[in-house]
């Protein structure tokens, strides 16, 4: 029996259209084509009983494309935070970093406005935010208090930053009474870090120590200029080996704000 010339008695509703197959024709180049899936044309066509042998003038049913995710249904806050300046409908192409710049506040503040969208880089045309109030511009210079982490509760110590921006924007790290850097680990010295929020980079700062009395470790160096979301970190460091301990002392530029 002749295998060639093989034609569908009907097509399945909705489907594209009928397809004679060309010489070098394969279903899975045919299915590409279209824009369906291999299994889609494999099930559209049930009288071409081995996929893997398709002959010239066999005659194939092309299914109708794929129907398109259907949308997430939009999200809506129960409420706003108290004094926010609004609510705003997401758009298509919007992100989080674009509406914020929009709306002159910091990524961060946004994000805290809204904790029902569980992921902030994933956000849909219809969702509806809370836009915060604009937050105060960055004032220079002025100086961040850095934080002990869970890390260096044990530890009396303290350190700060100081932000510049004359000429060039220059962070100056300080850390105060800072133990011995061996005390986490196998560490000789400390890093400082300007953690930009966006684009997500980071800049180090190795630091020096400059007095004993107090084991008083400083560093400086220029960065790009700061948003209100930026970090700044202390960590001990291996400098023989370039690696990074944990952090020790956090602070946020926002603090920086009036």
């Amino acid at each position: 029996m002749s295998t060639r010339g093989r034609v569908p008695s009907q097509c399945p509703p909705n489907f594209q259209g009928r397809y004679t197959v060309q010489s070098g024709d394969t279903m899975f180049f045919i299915a590409k084509r279209f824009g369906v899936s291999l299994q889609a044309l494999i099930n559209a066509n049930p009288h071409i009983s081995n996929p893997n042998l398709i002959y010239p003038g066999d005659v194939l049913c092309v299914p109708g494309p794929p129907k398109p995710p259907k949308p997430p249904k939009p999200r809506v806050p129960k409420k706003c935070p108290p004094g926010f300046r609004g609510r705003y409908t997401v758009q298509p192409s919007d992100t989080m970093f674009l509406i914020a710049q929009r709306f002159g506040v910091s990524l961060h503040a946004l994000i805290d406005a809204n904790p029902h969208i569980t992921n902030p880089d994933l956000i849909f045309p219809g969702d509806v935010l809370c836009v915060p109030k604009e937050e105060p511009e960055l004032t220079f210079p002025c100086s961040v208090t850095l934080d002990r982490t869970r890390e260096a509760r044990r530890f009396d110590i303290w350190g700060a930053v100081i932000l510049n921006a004359l000429n060039d924007f220059a962070v100056t790290f300080v850390g105060v009474n800072l133990p011995d850097p061996g005390r986490f680990g196998r560490y000789d010295s400390y890093i400082g870090i300007h953690r930009l929020a966006r684009p997500r980079r980071e800049f180090r700062v190795e630091l020096e120590l400059v007095t004993n009395d107090l084991d008083t470790w400083v560093g400086t160096r220029t960065v790009p200029k700061a948003t209100p979301d930026d970090t700044l970190e202390i960590r001990p460091y291996n400098s023989r080996r370039d690696e990074v301990g944990p952090v020790i002392l956090r602070g946020r530029i926002a603090d920086c704000c009036n």
